[in-house]
């Protein structure tokens, strides 16, 4: 990879120091012996995201950084002029660079989608090596105010959660509570919902088991509907490592697939006669 990162630094300046004829269709920014830098040779190479005054800045920077690319390329051409190794290293790089292109170009065509069951089959395998260094919790938190109206019927709708109920217990949280979040799709670090509860409860306390946590303080009372908990140590659930996964399986098929790709080649080279193979004569 480094040798592929170094040829292209070498061949913008292999290009940039042809001498050749200015276009007239792009803003030219610097000439310097025949060679030009255009404005949108810059704006590719600017990061996204920086103020006005960082772009101008990078912008800078840059240009300086082409100059003395190109006034080293001047010297070193003058003082090492035509080396055979080096056209021979040049035609190297420029030919992984172009198999690298293609192989690249490939493997997007190729590999867009790896299938649902092939990720859950990779999870099921490797599953122990992803281990939560901290607790998670989904369920939903909700503080109210202890004089707050009608929480018997808040406590019967948290005891089964399905669509109906979700949009009656939203209802109440939007008239009645002081603080409340739904994370039951969302994993959440336990000590985030935990430290909301006026008695800390551990992640490994059997309390958690049930349908729904209260507690009181003076003036306030708490709800916590727990959905899921993984306790520290345990597999982290799957949703949380699938991108990880998937980009475990797609670089192992991107091996594969560029193996198979260069053996299938060689395959019908040979098949098609293009390769002639010469014994050495003693």
């Amino acid at each position: 990879m480094k040798k592929v990162i170094f040829f292209i630094f070498l061949l913008c300046i292999l290009v940039s120091c042809q001498q050749i004829q200015r276009d007239l269709t792009r803003n030219a920014v610097l000439e310097m012996n025949g060679n030009f830098l255009y404005l949108d040779e810059i704006e590719r190479v600017i990061p996204t995201g920086l103020s006005v005054a960082d772009s101008a800045e990078y912008a800078e920077s840059y240009k300086k950084q082409w100059i003395m690319g190109n006034l080293m390329y001047q010297k070193a051409k003058e003082n090492v002029g035509k080396s055979k190794e080096i056209d021979e290293l040049t035609e190297i790089y420029k030919r992984e660079l172009i198999i690298n292109k293609y192989q690249q170009q490939l493997i997007l065509e190729k590999l867009k989608q790896i299938p649902e069951d092939s990720l859950l089959s990779l999870y099921q395998k490797r599953k122990e090596s992803f281990l939560l260094k901290s607790p998670l919790i989904k369920g939903i938190f909700i503080q109210v105010h202890s004089s707050a109206q009608a929480q018997d019927s808040l406590s019967n709708l948290l005891s089964e959660i399905n669509d109906e109920n979700l949009e009656s217990i939203m209802r109440y949280c939007t008239a009645n509570a002081l603080k409340y979040d739904f994370f039951i799709d969302n994993w959440t670090p336990y000590s985030k919902i935990i430290d909301n509860l006026p008695n800390k409860i551990e992640s490994t306390d059997p309390i958690l088991s049930r349908s729904t946590i209260v507690q009181q303080s003076e003036e306030n009372t708490y709800y916590l509907k727990v959905i899921g908990i993984c306790k520290a140590g345990e597999p982290s659930p799957y949703e949380l490592i699938k991108d990880e996964l998937y980009h475990i399986l797609l670089n192992k098929e991107k091996i594969q697939f560029i193996t198979d790709l260069r053996q299938e080649l060689y395959n019908e080279a040979i098949e098609n006669g293009i390769v002639h193979f010469y014994e050495n004569e003693e």
